[in-house]
Parts: C-alpha cells; structure tokens; sequence
C-alpha cells in the first residue's frame, strides 16, 4: 500500500519514463558542473565570474520548464506543433540568409537583445517532426503514396538543408541524415532509397574534390560556392593533415581559418593530460585556450576534469537515453509518435557522437554543441521541448496501458458473473 502511495506521489510530478527523466537529470549535473568550470575563457576581463553560469542556469530552468509542460500534453497535438514550427523557422533562415549576403559572411545567431536565437536548432526539429507526420500517412502498398510522400519530405527537407548548410554545415547533414533513417525505417521504397543515395554520394565525393583539389584562393573566388567554403576546406586539410607540417604550410590560410593554435591541438592535450581520474572539477588548464571550451569542446574539458572514468559515464547516460527512446518506440502502437521518437533519438544520436568524435579527434571541427550539456539557449530549449515529447509519448502510453488494466479486470469479473448466474 504504501508503496503504491509512493508510486502515485511519484507519477504526480515525474510523469512518463522515469530514466528518461534520470539521464537529463545526471546530464544538466554535468552541465552545471562543467560548464561553469569552462567559462573561465568568458569571464576574462569582465568584472563578475558568475555572469556566464548564471545565465547558463536561467537556461536549464527555462528548458526544464519546456520540458514538463510538453510532457503533459497528449502526443497527438504534437501534429500541429509543425504547422507553426516549419513557416517561423523558415522565414528566420530566409532572413539569415539575406543578412549574411549583405554583410558578406555566414550568420548563425539572430540577435535578440538579451538572447542570441540560432534558427538552425528550432528548423531541425520542425522537420524531423514534419517528416514524422508524413511517414505516419504513408502507405507502402500504394504507388502513388509512396510517390507524394517521398516528393514532399525531399522538398522540405533539402529547402532547408540549403538554408541551413551555408551558416551551419554540419546541422544540414545531421538532419539530412536523419531524415534519411527516418524514411527508410517509414517505409519509403528501396528502389527511392538507393537513387537518393547515389544522388547524396555523388554530391559528397565531388564536394570533398573540390576541396582537395581546388587551392583556397581559386575557392574563395569561386561564385557558386558558399564563403564559408574556405573554412571547410582548411578544417578538413587539417584533419587529414594533421600529422604532416609541409603538406599544411603548402596552403595559405588566414588567420581567420587556421589559428596558430587549434583547438583540436588543445583538445589533445586536454585529453592527454586527463590520466584515469582526471584533474578534478574546476581544475581543467586547456579551459583557457579553447575558444569554444563551454561548447563545442566541453567533452574534452569533460575528460580532463573527470578522467576516463566521466568520459565513459556520459557515453553511458547517452546510451542509456538512446536505448529507451527506442524502446518507447517499439512500444508505440500509433505511426506518427513511434517516428517521432526514432526522429528525435537519431537527431540526438548522432549531435552527441559527433561532438565527442571532434573533441577526440576522430572528425574535423564542426559547431555541434552536446545535447542537454554545451553552453547554448537555443540547443539547450529544443533539446528540453523533444525531450519533453518524448516524456509525453510514454505518459500517454502509462496512461493508456493503465486504462486498458482497469478494464481487463472488470471485463473478466463481468464474464465470471454471467457464467455464475448460467
């Protein structure tokens, strides 16, 4: 009984999946920790240390917030939720896209004043949400089906993938892969399949020829190809470079796009210098020279402060995240949140390795922040709203089970009573 009474006060504030809710608790710990230790570079010169963390937690309260008011709505209003998500962050890329041509330089953040808004995160997650409602509509027996709807999630997607990759390339290929998985896995036909696959593989291996081959003055020149270009070119020439010094100072760089000191160099040394334990929380050196240490970087400043051992542990919070998430949609009876949640678990999946991956060194630099952790408005708001989906679709779920319990059991006395009687 009175386990029951704890179960129930439990399910009063902790509704849905309650290890869902345990990982994003551990992940804002972390958060909070580290993130505060990495800030150090952000409080130089200016009078008060706390500014950046304080800010950093209005953030996670705010997510948090996001979080449990979408986790008690029913799953099916999540249909209208791209309705308005779609057109807003469409006419704020459009608006980033005509900024950055008048000022001659790619834009990710619209500022707000007291907020810097990056459309990229909120245009993510309308389209994954977007794709889902139409592959939850698909019928895989019917041609014509099949037709419209893989026409109107390429032309969604790939409007928005242009948007989105000359401010941000690595979120355009984030989405366009999950948009991928997520049509494969809906049932998009595999003969549609494979010719956008030969389609994407041919624009891959001619970009990374472009680069390779093409020196960075002709590309800069180059009128067909995004300013931002140049720094891809010096990040991947970098990375595949890295242990050659005359094959890179036969490229000119400017100090724009080749610092003398790259944050890959002092990731490595963060890492390297991490041993077992670690160094301690708030004892991390590198701190100082990464440039996006609260960010971009925050999983090597994870290493070295936490060790191996807190390098593991979060690998392990998102395994554990990511395992549940497919297991809540296995448990879907219901198309649209089953692809919801396969959406929403490969978006994460795949920000969170390669965010690890360039903090160890096993891909060029990209901007991708690590969910529910980096240093981040944005990032860390939409993280909170598709977990807080998430949470909504298994309370829905709890709830319909639980009805369906109640009413087993009286079915089944009712059908004993009639045969008492007979």
């Amino acid at each position: 009984m009175e386990q029951d009474e704890v179960k129930t006060k439990r399910g009063l504030v902790f509704k849905g999946d309650i290890y869902i809710w345990i990982t994003v608790l551990f992940l804002c710990s972390i958060s909070l920790i580290e993130v505060f230790s990495a800030s150090s570079r952000l409080t130089f010169g200016k009078s008060s240390f706390l500014t950046p963390i304080i800010s950093h937690v209005i953030h996670l309260m705010i997510g948090l917030a996001v979080m449990y008011i979408v986790h008690l709505i029913h799953y099916r209003w999540y249909n209208f939720f791209p309705v308005i998500m779609v057109p807003v962050s469409l006419a704020l890329l459009a608006y980033l896209w005509f900024m950055s041509k008048f000022s001659s330089g790619a834009q990710r953040w619209i500022d707000m004043g007291f907020f810097q808004l990056q459309p990229s995160e909120i245009a993510k997650v309308a389209v994954v949400m977007a794709v889902a409602a139409h592959l939850s509509k698909l019928k895989v027996d019917d041609e014509h089906s099949q037709s419209s709807t893989f026409t109107k999630i390429i032309i969604l997607t790939g409007l928005f993938c242009i948007l989105i990759f000359t401010e941000n390339l690595s979120t355009a290929i984030i989405l366009g892969t999950t948009v991928y998985l997520m049509m494969i896995l809906g049932g998009i036909s595999w003969r549609r399949i494979l010719g956008l696959t030969g389609v994407v593989a041919v624009i891959f291996v001619s970009a990374i020829l472009l680069f390779i081959l093409v020196p960075p003055r002709t590309l800069r020149d180059m009128r067909f190809v995004p300013a931002r270009a140049v720094t891809w070119q010096a990040r991947i020439l970098d990375f595949t470079n890295s242990g050659s010094e005359s094959k890179v100072s036969a490229y000119e760089y400017s100090r724009n796009t080749a610092p003398e000191k790259p944050q890959e160099t002092h990731a490595n040394i963060a890492i390297a210098s991490s041993h077992f334990l670690g160094k301690g929380p708030g004892n991390s050196v590198e701190r100082d020279y990464l440039q996006e240490a609260s960010c971009d970087f925050i999983y090597a400043i994870i290493i070295e402060e936490l060790g191996m051992i807190g390098a593991v542990f979060v690998l392990i919070v998102y395994i554990v995240l990511l395992f549940r998430i497919g297991k809540l949609a296995v448990r879907c009876t219901d198309k649209y949140p089953a692809y919801l949640a396969l959406g929403i678990g490969t978006m994460f999946g795949l920000q969170a390795f390669i965010n690890m991956s360039v903090a160890v060194g096993l891909l060029p630099v990209t901007g991708q922040p690590l969910p529910l952790i980096s240093k981040g408005g944005t990032s860390i708001f939409m993280s909170s709203f598709c977990i807080g989906m998430l949470l909504g679709i298994s309370n829905t779920l709890e709830k319909e089970a639980a009805g369906e319990q109640q009413v087993m059991p009286d079915m089944s006395q009712s059908i004993d009573n009639e045969e008492s009687n007979r």
